[in-house]
């Protein structure tokens, strides 16, 4: 009965994590929640009240695909002020229902069926997946020790290979590597000699450690409105994980397909949510302090708790809010590996495979938990280790 299209599909191995750590915690176990990518902070009191506000004022009916205009307006003047890029919120603006609907979107916008798009490893668990559902193929560039873009392969491959698109991750999830000034320079080049097109996925761009040249690729590109998409959202600045709130940048006719895309699934993002979203851009310095101020410290507190145990490696964290953890104690895939740190130690966490091939021999974790938390987790490791 299922089309053919849906059985290619692969599912999201974090959900399935999730459920079996849910599984796991209703028969009495206590679970400690790595695996999850999720602030544990609230957001701030103004976009809550400022959601309800639109509720009570009846701000609940259907809104113009593209997003109401106030946020738009309010998405540009932020780049503006805080990046010094000039955006036109009619024509280079959508706003969608999470910044993984603009990735869809944007996947569709730029792949017709069978065309190709390149995923450097470690990618995201949801990207093959999309391109999948878009009856587009992908292809993958194995990692280099560092996390940084394996140039000389990505080279190789748009040479031997019709490549249409690179979507690039920075921070990177699983890795938390931020595009280097260098990475850039390459991905320029590449743009300059074969028309290559970019998504950019930025959710994690307030989630900075080490010191970056940008934060946007946006102001990297003199001329990005002909080869890039950028993507951001709310999930991750302001804690809006279940207001499913992101946006798209693009030229104006990948934003017309971005909105011809929303047209034919949700209609409009959540109407008073996208008012909650106005406030939030209206305190984003107030937000991104909360994320200094915590975020920095919880990050070190899991550089010193990976140092202490035998058997694991942890690359310096530059950005976003996980560790892709390296381990040696055990030379069983990562899947399983997770399922024993689960099953043993009550620690949920993601497989390295789950982020491409190459990363097997790794689990991810989440430091978006209290310290208490992450220090009692790797004590809970470090006795499952022996």
């Amino acid at each position: 009965m299922l089309s053919e299209q849906l059985k290619q599909l692969q599912g999201s191995p974090t959900a399935k994590f999730f459920r079996l750590a849910k599984e796991r915690e209703a028969n009495g176990h206590n679970i400690i929640h790595l695996e999850i990518g999720q602030p544990d902070f609230q957001p701030l009191p103004s976009i809550v009240n400022a959601t309800i506000d639109a509720i009570n004022q009846g701000k609940t009916t259907y809104v113009i695909s593209s997003g109401i205009p106030e946020l738009r307006n309010k998405i540009a003047s932020a780049y503006t002020d805080d990046y010094s890029v000039d955006l036109n919120p009619n024509e280079e603006i959508v706003v969608t229902s999470g910044a993984k609907q603009s990735i869809l979107a944007s996947i569709y916008a730029l792949l017709n069926r069978g065309e190709k798009i390149l995923f450097p490893e470690p990618y995201w668990v949801s990207y093959p997946d999309m391109a999948r559902l878009s009856g587009g193929q992908f292809l993958t560039v194995p990692m280099q020790d560092d996390f940084s873009l394996n140039q000389e392969y990505v080279k190789e491959t748009i040479s031997n290979t019709d490549v249409k698109a690179l979507l690039l991750n920075s921070p990177n999830n699983p890795t938390g590597h931020i595009v280097s000034s260098q990475e850039l320079s390459f991905v320029k080049d590449l743009i300059e000699d074969t028309n290559l097109m970019i998504i950019a996925d930025e959710i994690y761009n307030d989630y900075m450690y080490a010191p970056s040249s940008f934060k946007t690729i946006l102001t990297e590109l003199e001329n990005w409105r002909d080869n890039v998409i950028v993507v951001n959202g709310f999930s991750k600045t302001y804690s809006m994980t279940g207001f499913r709130l992101g946006y798209s940048i693009a030229n104006k006719t990948l934003t017309q397909g971005i909105l011809r895309f929303i047209q034919a699934s949700t209609s409009c993002a959540t109407t008073f949510c996208q008012w909650g979203a106005v406030t939030a851009l209206e305190h984003r310095f107030e937000a991104q302090k909360v994320i200094e101020e915590v975020f920095p410290v919880r990050r070190q507190l899991l550089l010193d708790e990976v140092s202490k145990i035998d058997g694991l490696s942890l690359n310096s964290v530059d950005g976003a809010f996980y560790g892709f953890i390296k381990y040696s104690h055990s030379e069983k895939p990562s899947e399983l590996v997770a399922e024993e740190i689960l099953n043993k130690a009550n620690v949920a966490t993601i497989p390295g495979a789950a982020f491409g091939d190459s990363a097997d021999g790794y689990f991810r974790v989440a430091f978006s938990r209290s310290e208490e938390e992450i220090k009692e987790a790797f004590k809970r490791i470090r006795d499952y280790m022996g």
